[in-house]
């Protein structure tokens, strides 16, 4: 009867409730959204939004590392080589795509930038590990790359990169996830420290 059915739902409430997402996290992704959507990014803004998240940390499902490419929208830190890309050609109204695919059923991921749009692309793949136990940032994700290369036209060079890496999950939601380089990775496409926002691409389109 009701009462009991009443009674029931006290005695054996939900295990967790669902995660509210802070507004932290809202603002940062509109800010670096805005900025890829050509608007002036408030650096420092956005830095103490990284700082408040990468503190809150919190649980985070291996699930939501994929579902196809995270765009890095922006970074803390020496600027990258593909954040140089992004800009090279901006003056032309051409916006240089970079960012990351992760598989997390097969355990890889693929590093994309572009160089001239989708004529010339760089691209390096790998394998990555996830710690033992839940996810909660920060965590660390061992990486071991082994190949990439340089896609003119749609023929493809390969390069002289392999070896291993480390990510560190600092904050991850559904849509936006800040990592942190602790190594200067093989192929110096990123230095050590640097601290780079991705957004999850179908997210930037539709936000």
């Amino acid at each position: 009867n009701f009462l009991e059915s009443f009674a029931g739902a006290f005695a054996n409430p939900p295990l967790s409730a669902p995660r509210a997402r802070p507004e932290a996290a809202d603002e940062l992704q509109r800010l670096v959204t805005d900025g890829w959507n050509g608007a002036r990014v408030d650096a420092d803004r956005c830095s103490q939004l990284i700082d408040a998240l990468a503190l809150m940390g919190g649980p985070f499902d291996a699930s939501d590392l994929g579902g196809g490419l995270w765009l890095a929208l922006h970074s803390r830190g020496l600027v990258p080589k593909w954040q140089k890309n992004q800009e090279l050609l901006k003056v032309f109204g051409v916006r240089n795509r970079a960012g990351q695919t992760y598989f997390p059923k097969d355990k890889r991921v693929e590093n994309y930038g572009e160089v001239v749009g989708g004529l010339v692309t760089f691209g390096a793949e790998g394998t990555f590990a996830l710690p033992a136990g839940p996810l909660r940032a920060p965590c660390d994700l061992p990486v071991e790359i082994t190949a990439g290369g340089l896609t003119v036209f749609g023929k493809r060079f390969e390069l002289p990169i392999a070896g291993p890496g480390l990510v560190r999950v600092l904050y991850h939601d559904s849509t936006m996830r800040i990592f942190e380089s602790p190594l200067t990775s093989q192929d110096k496409w990123e230095e050590s420290g640097l601290v780079v926002v991705q957004v999850r691409e179908s997210a930037v389109i539709n936000f």
